[in-house]
């Protein structure tokens, strides 16, 4: 009998292998012309390369777009899985670096293409490189294709992971003399030509970019990254077939094993209506994905104007006033009389004498500015002027001698040895740490309750180093957007639980959409740069505009 039941389930697992037993294997979805299968989900029809497991097109109704492949390539314990891009060590990174994007010009190497298999999103397909696995997880959405990788290793011993790039390689049907790209949001801003460096030169987005646009005469491709875990590199360059690239380095560190998978994205290409356009485009399929702010309250609805000043002074100018709260708090009348709707104070917690920006303790006012009392007398007198109050939050911890540091060593990132991350002489805490989350929310409920402080600006909220002994068991870069958003969240809840009325002023470079769930008032150096720079081009009038209109 038992001889009878091993042979009837070996026929079992034999025709699980070849027809399949779940819905989600449905090869017959693909419709196959040789090496090349389509896929078709409503409007929406994808293009495989069953040999080398690569999709080579997204078409509907009103857009194509074709390529070589969507590729994902990566650095781990220094071997390159595909040699499509160049990695150098992020370890030295500080927080405002962004890893390098580096395209070689090398043909993609053998590799195993394990299994295509269709799902009721869209499809799978799984290939090997040597001890490595990358499951490509397509979802067709009504108007885009989407992608998420989880990146797996045979090893049982921790490989490091140092960087992970997103590719559209090679696409088809644009004049390459004639072709631009750009990075809306972001800097450098304008359209750039293609032919402007050489093949294989990338130009890259000073900040996290999300969307690179392609164009020429003709048409307009979106590309689209959005990494909720840890910043990236944006760029765009052409091959040796005079084709656009377009990619994005992920900024991903952290431990990799048998045990240990990474999920990784999301790559977008969307379909560009062209009664639409390429911005529309990516601004309904933020819709789409349910990104939004939170909604407008009454502090923040009519905003208009936000003064940042300090009782001491600036830093350029040494501190000069030296006013206390009390004292800096009949100076308000003037601000107030020139229309401003907010007032942000640089750091007044108790901090070191070298900067304000050294944090000693945040649950202190520092007696300099005259202590909790007047800072609760400022902020009334500021009220009655009709002007609310942020205060400067310093989440990053303090320098590693002062007591908050000692006693808080758990919630401090680790580097790879496992010593203390340290950065501006001061300690590097993660954000993600749930006690240190916890900290956050009660010392902004704290503020709103006992001196009715509005809200909070915040430094350093684009996250802090790589920490790679995660309490909860995030891969190291998750210490940094990741973090930064968590912040963020803490502080905003913690005000919020005291008073739904709240303003959040994250400093976060990078105009992630992850960010606007969690605040509606962006910290937008993007811009800030672009003025910049047009100011520096003494560029005519109706040139200035149009620029800094687009």
């Amino acid at each position: 009998m038992r001889k009878i039941s091993l042979i009837l389930g070996l026929i079992f697992v034999l025709s699980c292998f070849f027809v399949g037993c779940s819905p989600k294997n449905k090869i017959t979805d693909f419709v196959k012309d040789g090496e090349i299968w389509t896929l078709t989900r409503g409007d929406m029809k994808v293009t495989v390369n069953s040999t080398s497991g690569f999709v080579t097109g997204v078409a509907n109704s009103y857009d194509e777009v074709s390529f070589d492949a969507i590729l994902v390539d990566g650095s781990i314990s220094s071997n390159v899985m595909y040699g499509q891009f160049g990695y150098t060590s992020m370890a030295g990174a500080q927080t405002w670096e962004l890893p390098i994007l580096y395209p070689k010009m090398k043909d993609i190497p053998e590799h195993t293409v394990d299994n295509i298999v269709a799902t009721e999103t869209g499809f799978e397909i799984s290939l090997t490189k040597d001890i490595y696995h990358l499951l490509y997880k397509y979802t067709i959405l009504e108007d885009a294709l989407k992608l998420d990788v989880v990146l797996s290793s045979d090893s049982e011993k921790d490989q490091t992971v140092n960087g992970i790039t997103f590719a559209v390689q090679g696409i088809k049907g644009f004049d390459i003399v004639n072709s631009t790209f750009e990075f809306p949001g972001s800097t450098p801003s304008g359209k750039i030509n293609f032919t402007s460096t050489g093949k294989y030169k990338a130009t890259v987005s000073d900040y996290a970019c999300p969307v690179v646009v392609v164009e020429d005469k003709q048409k307009s491709t979106d590309v689209i990254f959005v990494d909720e875990v840890e910043k990236w590199t944006s760029g765009s360059y052409y091959d040796k077939n005079d084709n656009p690239c377009v990619a994005f380095t992920a900024a991903v560190e952290g431990f990799l094993s048998s045990t240990k998978p990474m999920e990784i994205g999301s790559l977008y290409i969307p379909m560009t209506n062209p009664n639409v356009g390429a911005y529309k485009t990516v601004q309904n399929l933020w819709k789409t994905l349910g990104y939004k702010n939170p909604e407008k309250n009454e502090l923040t609805k009519d905003l208009v104007a936000l003064y940042s000043s300090h009782p001491f002074g600036t830093m350029d100018t040494n501190y000069f006033n030296r006013w206390t709260l009390s004292e800096y708090a009949d100076k308000m009348a003037s601000i107030a009389n020139m229309g401003f709707d907010a007032v942000w104070l640089l750091p007044v917690f108790q901090h070191t004498g070298d900067n304000v920006y050294e944090p000693i303790d945040q649950g202190l006012i520092d007696m300099r500015y005259g202590g909790i009392e007047q800072a609760k007398e400022f902020i009334e007198k500021t009220h009655g002027l009709g002007m609310s109050v942020l205060f400067d939050f310093v989440p990053h911890g303090p320098r590693p001698v002062y007591p908050f540091a000692k006693e808080h060593q758990d919630w401090i990132s680790k580097d790879i040895l496992g010593e203390n991350q340290i950065e501006w002489d001061c300690v590097s805490f993660d954000y993600n740490n749930p006690e240190y989350y916890k900290y956050n929310v009660e010392l902004a409920e704290y503020y709103a309750r006992e001196i009715g402080l509005n809200g909070a600006r915040i430094d350093c909220s684009m996250g802090g180093l790589s920490n790679w002994y995660s309490p909860i068991g995030l891969r190291a870069s998750a210490a940094g957007l990741m973090a930064g958003k968590n912040v963020v969240d803490a502080l905003y809840k913690g005000f919020t639980n005291v008073n739904p009325n709240a303003i959040i002023l994250p400093e976060n470079f990078h105009p992630s959409p992850a960010y606007a769930e969690v605040t509606d008032v962006f910290y937008d150096m993007p811009l800030y740069r672009c003025i910049y720079n047009l100011n520096q081009r003494n560029l005519p009038v109706t040139q200035y505009v149009k620029e800094l209109t687009n």
